[in-house]
């Protein structure tokens, strides 16, 4: 018996998805932008079989959404799609809380400290990027320790949606203080290492209503 199988290449859909995801999550495409196939495949060297699969990958995430005879275009969120990301957002990340509150050991613990440290860092060194990169790099790590596939799998579906709205948060809010992330993440590991259960939805409550608040009111400048 083989003791291991075959590497699966990545596929030339998920490449292309991938780029246009970042794109989007980084504004590099922006809210109604019209992306073109024709533009795609010339400036990353494929057939339009993959970008339409991406396209359509892309749509099932809501990133973009399409209009007959008229082309894909990038999504632009409003305060409700914004309230139903976050309302969501908390239960998915209480529930994963409610999972690895005993589970988590103290290499957990050193590797989300890690993550703060090096958030502050890119912070200082204004590598926002990054920043966003590592905030939801804390999150996810929190989310994979619950080793719930479904759990895991609806997170994936919102994660790209939220960094897109944290980059609307962004413009909305050119002087944002981004330590508040770094002192909402010390509350969070706090409150697990300290074992309770209540004080960690507390603070996911918490932490994500301020955030939905300075997003919809991004969201309602940028308009």
């Amino acid at each position: 018996m083989s003791l291991f199988s075959q590497i699966r290449a990545v596929s030339l859909r998920e490449q292309v998805a991938d780029q246009i995801r970042t794109a989007i999550i980084e504004g590099r495409l922006k809210p109604n932008d019209h992306i073109a196939e024709a533009t795609l495949t010339r400036q990353l060297g494929v057939s339009r079989t993959p970008v339409r699969e991406a396209l359509i990958l892309l749509e099932r995430e809501s990133l973009v959404f399409s209009i007959p005879h008229r082309g894909c275009f990038v999504r632009a969120f409003d305060v409700e799609d914004v309230t139903a990301l976050f309302t969501m957002r908390i239960n998915l990340e209480n529930f994963a809380a409610e999972l690895t509150i005993n589970r988590l050991t103290e290499e957990d613990y050193a590797e989300l400290r890690n993550l703060i440290a090096l958030q502050k860092l890119y912070i200082e060194q204004a590598d926002y990027k990054q920043v966003r990169t590592t905030d939801m790099a804390f999150h996810q790590y929190l989310i994979n320790a619950s080793r719930h596939p479904h759990l895991m799998r609806h997170w994936q579906e919102l994660v790209a949606q939220i960094a897109a709205v944290l980059y609307l948060r962004a413009e909305g809010h050119p002087n944002f203080d981004e330590h508040r992330a770094i002192v909402d993440h010390q509350s969070i590991l706090q409150a697990y290492i300290a074992h309770d259960l209540e004080q960690v939805k507390s603070e996911n409550r918490r932490i994500n209503q301020r955030v939905l608040d300075e997003c919809t009111l991004a969201i309602q400048r940028l308009v």
